[in-house]
């Protein structure tokens, strides 16, 4: 009789394997494709400092219909305590950020708490950073357009009457030097070549 029991379990594994399997099909998510935008569908970019030096102004114009996601990221040196400390900000604009083809984002320099009024603590010691931006298209394809700055302030440049960018080569002479304003200079998206700006005139 025990065989017979021992038979029968046997055989009734071997039908409830043989049993109709349900399979399931995963999908890979597509990977965005690296490319280089057209020309004319690089936004006009500038970066520029606000009159006391901490904060800056990222300002993005004629940005192209077909770009639906800028994902923003900058990063400098501060100095603290005569210590090197790197920093950084990022953030993202929506295509709902986005009105009339321009978008802006205020970057501060430090840290802000605002629990019971806001209370600022700025970072001191900056002269440059690296700013980087990533473009994510309709189509989901990607760009990325990636540039360092230098920030100079009216003094720094009165010593040789030039904002002179050693690692880049470039050099740029101001028609006026006036007060305590603030230039930036870094690599120009739309037309190629460098953009200065001030947080005063140029």
């Amino acid at each position: 009789m025990k065989k017979y029991l021992g038979l029968i379990l046997i055989s009734a594994l071997i039908l409830s394997a043989c049993g109709k399997k349900t399979t399931t099909t995963i999908v890979p998510t597509p990977t965005p494709r690296l490319v280089e935008l057209a020309t004319e569908d690089r936004p006009q970019i500038s970066l520029t400092s606000r009159n006391d030096g901490h904060e800056l102004t990222l300002k993005l114009a004629s940005i192209s219909s077909s770009i639906t996601k800028i994902e923003y990221e900058l990063t400098y040196v501060a100095v603290d305590n005569n210590l090197e400390i790197e920093k950084g900000a990022s953030g993202i604009i929506e295509s709902k950020d986005i009105v009339s083809g321009n978008a802006e984002r205020k970057i501060l320099l430090g840290t802000e708490s605002c629990t019971s009024g806001c209370k600022y603590k700025y970072d001191a010691g900056i002269t440059g950073g690296n700013l980087n931006l990533t473009f994510t298209t309709s189509n989901s394809q990607i760009s990325v357009f990636n540039s360092p700055f230098i920030l100079k302030t009216t003094a720094d440049i009165k010593k040789t009457g030039k904002l002179v960018w050693t690692e880049e080569n470039f050099t740029y002479t101001p028609t006026k030097l006036s007060g305590s304003n603030f230039y930036i200079a870094h690599k120009d998206y739309k037309n190629g070549g460098y953009m200065v700006t001030s947080s005063g005139s140029l």
